[in-house]
C-alpha cells in the first residue's frame, strides 16, 4: 500500500494518534500514517518552504527511508492547482491500494486530494484503502496547552469519497436509466456488512433491491418492454420493504428513492403478456422515455414493435407474441406501405378493414424507413445525417398517440401453447396408459402458458387432459374448425 501525505510548516503540538487499538505519539502525523498503517511507501507532498522547514528534516530523519518527497507549489493559482493533481496522479500506478491524509494539507488541497481520488478509482482501477484526518482539535482530555498524552482519534473520511461513487450512480440512472453504478453500490454494501457483521441488524434487502434494479435497467437498454414490467413491478414491490435499510445502510439512495419508485410506476404492469390498451399505454410510455434520456435506438426499435401489437389487437386472435403470428401481420403492414407507394401488392382484407388502416400502412412505411436508417448504421448513399433521425424520432409518439383512440376493448396474450390431442396417444386412446398422456400433456403445456387443446380424441381425454392442467396452465381454451375457440378456464387475474 502506498500512503500520500502532506506536510507544512505550522505548529504541530505532540499528542498521541489512536485507531482502532493501534496508536503513535508524535507531533507529525505523517508519522503516525507510517506507524498505524505500514504503508510500503510515503509519499509526502511538500511545498518549496516545507520542504525546507524543520518538521520535514525531522521526518526524514526518523523514517528514512520510507519518506519519498513530491515537490508541489503553493496552490495559488489554477495552473499550480493543476499541478499539485499531476503531481498526486503521477504517484499512483494502475491497481494500487492507496491510503490519503489530509491532515497537514493547506487551503483547498484536501478538494484537490479528494478529487484525484475519484480520478484514480475510475482511469486507473485504484483501490483507496482510506481517506484519513488526525483529529487534533477532538483530542481528550482537551488540555492548554495540550499534553503528548492527550488522545487525537483518527477520523476515516472514506464515506465521503463514496458519496462520489453515489453521485455518479444517480447521474447515470437519472440521465441515461443506467442502474449498473448504483447496482453495484448496493450489493456491495450488502457484501461488506455481512463480511464485518457490525451489530444486530444485518441488511436482508439491499443486494435483492441491486439485482431488481440491475434487471430493470438491463431490460430497458436492451428494449424489452415485458421484461421491463416485471422488473419494475418486482422494484416497486421491494423498494416499499427495503426502505428501513437503506435508511441505515445506503443513505444516498434514500434521496432518490422515490425518483426512482416514480420511474418504476411509468412501466410496472401485473401481466405484461397480457396485449391490452393498458400496456400499449405502458409500451408509449417506454418510449417516450427512451426518447427523453436520448436512447433512439431503443425508441424507434419498440415504436415498429407498438404498431404490430396494435394491429394484433385489431385483429383480436391468436398469440401476440409468437414469431410466426407477428411476420403476418409485418407481411399485411409491408404489403399495405408498398400499395400506398404504387406498387403491386396484395393487402390481406382483414387488414383493410381497420380503422385507419391506412394512416398505420403510412405510419408503418415511414417508420420501418426511420428504422433501417439506424440497423444499417449509416451504411447506405441516402442515408439520413444524425441530426435528421433525432429530430424525426421526437414525432414518434404523437404519431402512435394518434392510433390510441382506436384500440379496441379486447385482451390477447402471449406464450400459447397447443396442443393435440391426437398426438398424444396415437392411434387408438388407451385409458390404463392414461397417466401417460396427461405427463406429456403437462410437458407441453408448461409452467403458466395459454393453452389450446385441439385435436381428435375421446371426451375422457378432453376432460382429464383440462383436470391435470389447472394449476400448471394460466388460460386453457380448446378449438375446433366447427366451434371455433371455447374458453375453459382463466386464471390470468389471479
Amino acid at each position: 500500500m502506498k500512503a500520500i501525505s502532506f506536510l507544512g510548516t505550522g505548529k504541530y503540538e505532540t499528542v498521541t494518534y489512536c485507531w482502532q487499538g493501534r496508536e503513535c505519539q508524535t507531533h507529525l502525523f505523517p508519522e503516525a500514517v507510517a506507524c498505524i498503517f505500514e504503508p510500503e511507501k510515503l509519499f509526502v507532498l511538500v511545498t518549496p518552504t516545507a520542504k525546507e522547514h524543520d518538521h520535514f528534516k525531522t521526518l526524514c530523519e526518523r523514517l528514512g527511508d520510507l519518506v519519498h518527497p513530491i515537490d508541489i507549489p503553493e496552490g495559488k493559482s489554477r495552473d499550480e492547482l493543476w499541478q499539485i493533481f499531476e503531481r498526486c496522479a503521477e504517484i499512483v500506478n494502475e491497481g494500487d491500494e492507496i491510503l490519503l491524509d489530509i491532515t497537514h494539507a493547506f487551503r483547498s488541497i484536501p478538494f484537490i486530494v479528494f478529487a484525484v481520488a475519484a480520478y484514480l478509482r475510475r482511469t486507473k482501477n485504484v483501490t483507496i484503502r482510506h481517506v484519513v484526518y488526525g483529529a487534533y482539535e477532538a483530542r481528550e482530555p482537551f488540555q492548554t496547552p495540550p499534553q503528548p498524552t492527550d488522545r487525537a482519534p483518527i477520523f476515516d473520511l472514506t464515506p465521503l469519497l463514496d458519496l462520489l461513487d453515489w453521485l455518479s450512480g444517480a447521474e447515470f440512472l437519472l440521465r441515461r436509466s443506467d442502474a449498473t453504478l448504483l447496482a453495484e453500490r448496493l450489493k456491495q454494501i450488502h457484501g461488506e456488512a455481512w463480511r464485518e457483521r457490525t451489530g444486530d441488524e444485518l441488511p436482508k434487502k439491499l443486494q435483492s433491491l441491486g439485482n431488481t434494479l440491475a434487471n430493470f435497467s438491463r431490460a430497458l437498454h436492451l428494449a424489452r418492454p415485458t421484461d421491463v414490467m416485471n422488473f419494475a413491478r418486482s422494484l416497486l414491490r421491494i423498494l416499499d420493504e427495503v426502505k428501513p435499510e437503506v435508511e441505515r445502510w445506503a443513505k444516498p439512495f434514500g434521496v432518490i428513492l422515490e425518483q426512482v419508485r416514480a420511474e418504476a410506476a411509468k412501466f410496472a404492469h401485473e401481466m405484461p403478456d397480457r396485449l391490452d390498451a393498458e400496456n400499449l399505454r405502458k409500451q408509449l410510455a417506454l418510449i417516450e422515455h427512451y426518447l427523453d434520456k436520448g436512447l433512439t435506438m431503443q425508441a424507434v426499435t419498440l415504436a415498429r414493435e407498438w404498431v404490430v401489437n396494435w394491429v394484433a389487437l385489431q385483429q383480436g386472435k391468436g398469440d401476440w407474441l409468437d414469431r410466426g403470428y407477428r411476420e403476418e401481420i409485418e407481411k399485411a403492414l409491408g404489403a399495405a406501405a408498398a400499395k400506398l407507394r404504387g406498387e403491386q401488392a396484395c393487402v390481406p382484407n382483414w387488414f383493410v378493414q381497420f380503422p385507419k388502416s391506412q394512416e398505420v400502412a403510412q405510419l408503418w412505411d415511414w417508420l420501418t424507413d426511420l428504422r433501417n436508417d439506424l440497423a444499417h448504421c449509416g451504411m447506405r448513399k441516402d442515408a439520413a445525417g444524425i441530426g435528421r433521425i433525432e429530430q424525426r424520432a421526437k414525432e414518434i409518439p404523437q404519431r402512435l398517440q394518434s392510433l390510441m383512440n382506436d384500440v379496441p376493448d379486447r385482451v390477447l396474450f402471449g406464450g400459447r401453447v397447443v396442443i393435440d390431442l391426437k398426438l398424444l396417444y396415437g392411434e387408438v386412446a388407451k385409458l390404463d396408459e392414461l397417466p401417460i398422456y396427461l405427463e406429456r400433456a403437462k410437458e407441453l403445456a408448461g409452467e403458466g402458458n395459454e393453452v389450446v387443446l385441439t385435436g381428435q380424441a375421446p371426451i375422457w381425454l378432453y376432460l382429464a387432459v383440462a383436470h391435470a392442467l389447472h394449476g400448471k396452465a394460466k388460460r386453457l381454451l380448446y378449438t375446433s374448425p366447427t366451434t371455433g375457440e371455447v374458453l375453459i378456464f382463466d386464471h390470468s387475474s389471479i
